[in-house]
């Protein structure tokens, strides 16, 4: 990961001369002392900002991420320190649960589906018991096993959707309750095999809210980590309260603004990935009960989901964007400590009761009416 132009000179943390090769010398023979290693050069300080805080972005994950750091009184390089800290624990959590990576833990998992249980990480772990939950909660509108099926499914341009018969063959294995977990030995295995998860809608919500605990424990709690529109937002900015803008779908700028502390703002939507066939336009947010895209009908443009913590908030977007408008909206409002704001098809802004009192939108665009109770 370069961050050196963003954040600092010299070696990433934890790294240094190599080792030297251990002698084949006889013990006999006392060995040449091996020479001091070089000191690291002195960490520079980031640059900070006028508003006091330090940026820095990377790739990750496979989108952007970002990190806005409010110093406070503290040094400038230990906020750079700490950031390059967060960005190596979502590298952490990108290796446990990439269903891209080969190596990771979750690819040995799907490799064994099937098969006896296996111990599992605790971040693993943690992210299927969550799941399930939330599978559960949503009635399946989120389910982690969606992969088995989404593994056909391409967006690269000129792509084009699988048959229905390669998509009926593949929906048997949809099926999060044949997520086995054993708490007692925190182990797991998926039940049936040939089944498949991939936590793209949920493990880079996870790994937004470890980079957020990795810079409150190095003693920097008010900041933004951002991930392909996963967001927490932690403390504030010298007191005042962090903005975080709902992107307009057909352009640049944001349709509203909203103040948060504390909290998650997860943002997603059908508007940047998505393929078109024989006239018709294939979403990329698959609906899990059916192995098809969401219908036009009842897709949305963006969903933004407020929650405590952007692991729920991740998930629950893709649950709302599966569920359409109105069923998704019941639901959130049904759920204490969840809000959304919906843009559907039609460009109408859908906003649940308690967010509308906080919107902040822009001076040139009135605010549309409050909704009905």
């Amino acid at each position: 990961m370069a961050l050196a132009a963003l954040l600092a000179c010299g070696q990433p943390q934890g790294t240094g001369p190599n080792k030297p090769a251990p002698s084949d010398m006889s013990s006999k023979t006392a060995p040449e002392p091996a020479p001091a290693p070089e000191p690291e050069p002195e960490r520079a300080a980031p640059p900070v900002r006028k508003d006091g805080t330090i940026y820095a972005e990377t790739q990750q994950m496979g989108t952007r991420v970002s990190i806005n750091v409010h110093v406070g009184e503290r040094a400038p390089a230990e906020a750079g320190a700490a950031i390059e800290a967060a960005f190596a624990e979502i590298e952490r959590v990108e290796q446990i649960m990439s269903e891209w990576r080969p190596s990771s833990e979750l690819s040995q998992l799907n490799d064994g589906a099937g098969g006896p249980l296996r111990p599992l990480s605790v971040d693993l772990f943690d992210i299927l018991q969550r799941s399930k939950e939330i599978a559960q909660a949503t009635g399946g509108a989120f389910d982690p096993t969606f992969y088995s099926v989404g593994q056909l499914w391409k967006y690269d341009p000129g792509s084009r959707p699988p048959t229905r018969e390669a998509i009926l063959e593949k929906l048997p294995l949809v099926d999060w309750r044949s997520i086995e977990l054993d708490p007692a030995t925190r182990s797991g295995r998926l039940a049936k095999p040939g089944m498949k998860m991939g936590l793209g809608a949920i493990a880079k919500g996870y790994a937004v809210d470890r980079a957020s605990t990795i810079l409150r424990e190095r003693g920097f709690p008010d900041h933004i980590v951002e991930g392909g529109g996963d967001t927490f937002v932690s403390g504030t900015k010298a007191g005042k309260t962090w903005m975080v803008g709902i992107q307009r779908p057909d352009g640049p700028g944001s349709i509203a603004a909203i103040p948060a502390r504390d909290r998650a703002v997860v943002t997603s939507g059908d508007y940047q990935r998505f393929i078109e066939f024989e006239g018709v336009r294939y979403s990329h947010i698959l609906d899990p009960r059916t192995g098809f895209p969401v219908p036009e009908d009842r897709s949305l443009q963006s969903i933004t989901i407020l929650a405590p913590n952007a692991t729920d908030g991740d998930a629950y977007a893709t649950a709302v964007a599966v569920m359409g408008v109105d069923a998704g909206l019941e639901f959130i409002t049904s759920h204490p400590g969840l809000d959304a704001a919906l843009i559907t098809r039609t460009g109408e802004l859908r906003v649940t009761p308690e967010l509308a009192k906080i919107l902040v939108y822009p001076q040139d665009k009135p605010a549309p009416p409050p909704p009905a109770p």
